[in-house]
């Protein structure tokens, strides 16, 4: 590569990377704008382990602790397995179970209530410019809780659409970043929009089979003034590749 190649990925590098702190600072200001007096602070911490069957199917399994509260209160607990089936390059299927024990509040009662999450996922993506990786992930999501106590039983049909950008080369050492925002699509209630997600974060990768990431996520549900009610998100995960 010559030199004046190799400046000019370093510059649209750099703008890449100006422009991912830029909507991360943007970020910010919505969930403190829109929010208002319904800010709360959580944690999300998750631990995983996959493995590569042959070069087109992958199996995990993974669980999360989702924290509230000013990360004070448990809001759920997770188990999940997944897999995915790469088509071709750019594009992927998948799908997955999670059994979630979540917190729940009715009438000043909580009760720890189970759900069950069937997930099925078409992924197109693909690399640009070799450091550039973007996917737009869209989901099918279906959730039951189970009636208990106060809580009752339910039904839930989601879809999602997340649009991924990630950064990485050979030049940044197993590091890498990333940004997303995805949308939750309420089909119970005429594709209403209850939900959005933002995130960004980055990753490493300590070798063959260890890596971890770290990240921040607004998180904004749907109240009765609209998206204005606002969690910001502590990420952390770590995945053990088999």
């Amino acid at each position: 590569m010559n030199k004046e190649k190799a400046e000019r990925i370093q510059r649209i590098f750099n703008w890449v990377r100006f422009i991912i702190l830029v909507l991360f600072l943007a970020f910010v200001f919505i969930g403190l704008s829109k929010a208002q007096n319904t800010n709360d602070i959580g944690m999300w911490i998750s631990a995983g382990t996959e493995k590569n069957l042959n070069n087109r199917w992958n199996l995990g399994v993974s669980t999360e602790l989702r924290t509230k509260g000013n990360a004070g209160i448990i809001d759920r607990w997770q188990l999940g397995v997944s897999g995915t089936y790469k088509i071709s390059k750019v594009l992927k299927l998948g799908g997955g179970y999670e059994f979630h024990l979540k917190n729940r509040t009715v009438d000043d009662v909580t009760e720890v209530v189970p759900r069950h999450r069937l997930i099925f996922d078409i992924t197109p993506g693909g690399k640009m410019f070799d450091w550039l990786k973007l996917s737009l992930r869209e989901r099918y999501q279906y959730t039951h809780m189970i009636q208990k106590g106060n809580v009752d039983a339910s039904h839930e049909h989601h879809l999602r659409n997340r649009l991924k950008a990630e950064i990485t080369n050979s030049n940044m050492n197993g590091w890498s970043t990333f940004a997303s925002v995805e949308m939750f699509n309420n089909l119970n209630k005429q594709m209403q929009i209850d939900e959005m997600r933002m995130t960004i974060g980055t990753a490493y990768s300590i070798n063959a089979h260890h890596g971890i990431n770290f990240g921040y996520l607004l998180d904004l549900k749907r109240s009765a003034g609209g998206l204005d009610k606002a969690l910001h998100v502590l990420t952390m995960g770590y995945m053990y590749h088999i």
